[in-house]
Order: C-alpha cells, then structure tokens, then sequence
C-alpha cells in the first residue's frame, strides 16, 4: 500500500492504503448487476465523489467490509485488472436471467446539510489563507434497484439506505506580523467568519507591512 486521501474524524487525511475504497466501490458495482447476494457492505463515513450517493462500499481493517456470496446454481468467476488508472472487475458466471429481463440501480437523495467552512488561527505563520480540508455535505441517500421486463419497469426493490455525516471546510489563517497593526487586522477579521472578509484583510495586512516606516516628526 501507498500514502494516499482518507477520511478520519471528519477531514481528509493521508493514510496508508488511503483510496483503496475505490477498489472494493468497483467490485460492489460489479456484484450488484451481477444480482449476487450482498451480506455485508457499509458507505463511508462521508460523500465520495467517484459514485453517487449510496453507491460506494467502504472497506476498514476490523471495522467495515464488503462480503457478497454466489447465489447461483453454477460457479462464478471474478476478474479484476487495473489499465491506464482505471480499475474493471468482470463476473462470469451461468446467465440464469431471463434476455428480456434487465436492471437499474439509482442513487436517491433524501436530504442534504450543506458543510459550514471553519477558520484555524496559526499565530506562528506569516500573515495568509490557506485551505487545509475540502468540506463534505451531509447527506441522507437511498440506492434502488429497479427491475424491467421488456423495457416497462415492473418492480422497485430498496438495497439500501446511507447516511454521511457533514464536513467543514476548513483554513489555516497566518496572523504572525512584525507589524502589530497588520497582525492585529488579519486576528479581527478571522471573528467574521467569512472568508472573503479575511481575504481582503490579508491583502491590506500584507500592504501595510510593506509600506515604508512614516518619517519621525521634526
């Protein structure tokens, strides 16, 4: 495994084996067209941006996995292979579906909670903004699993329902400032809690640092 992206107390983190969930998303995808029974599988903790709402399958060491067995009357056959970044899992197996018979899956979101965006003070860094996390809306999805017959649809099956919890976007704002005035504008503007307010103060802050000290009075 290599460092990558992953979720941990709500922001995105490096981690060991980080991303691996697409791996384990894939193949879900793969088992569910396959209609292969699902025994075990859980979402991430937030959105992920690769699949729709409450089409991901999570995977974490001891804690979350995803299992499925084979249903069927007849062996299957997994294959999985990664080409040119991508990754495609193949099932093969005895087709026992009838050829007028096909499926759907769609992603239906119940609610959403839009992520609020926090500000971090570090007194120790030069006056400036940066983004430390990217945000996640909460959501509240269901994924259905729609069966058709001859092109009419003629039967709607719940698979399962998800919930991902909210997370704020979040910024670093550098307050440190030999100029007492500039640094105390930048601390001012970080109670705003907007971040085109800290922005523009930022850039007066960095001007006035700049400016050339006023001549003493004669």
């Amino acid at each position: 495994y290599r460092m990558a992206g992953t979720y941990l107390n709500g922001e995105t983190v490096d981690g060991m084996g980080g991303g691996v969930c697409q791996v384990s998303t894939t193949l879900y995808g793969a088992v569910l067209r396959a209609e292969l029974e699902i025994t075990e599988r859980s979402g991430h903790s937030m959105t992920v941006s690769y699949v729709d709402p409450a089409e991901d399958a999570a995977i974490s060491d001891g804690y979350k996995d995803l299992k499925f067995k084979n249903n069927t009357n007849a062996p299957i056959y997994v294959e999985g292979y990664t080409s040119g970044g991508s990754i495609t899992f193949t099932i093969y197996g005895e087709e026992y579906r009838p050829a007028n018979r096909t499926v759907e899956y769609v992603s239906k979101t119940l609610s959403t909670t839009t992520a609020t965006t926090k500000f971090e003070v570090n007194a120790s860094a030069g006056l400036g903004v940066s983004k430390k996390s990217s945000g996640h809306d909460g959501k509240k999805a269901e994924l259905w699993k729609i069966i058709y017959e001859d092109g009419k649809e003629v039967e709607r099956i719940k698979v399962n329902s998800t919930s991902y919890i909210t997370s704020p976007n979040i910024y670093t704002v550098g307050t440190y400032s030999s100029n007492a005035e500039a640094s105390a504008m930048v601390k001012n503007a970080v109670s705003s809690n907007d971040l085109a307010t800290i922005k523009s103060a930022v850039s007066a802050a960095k001007a006035l640092e700049a400016a050339p000290p006023a001549a003493p009075a004669e």
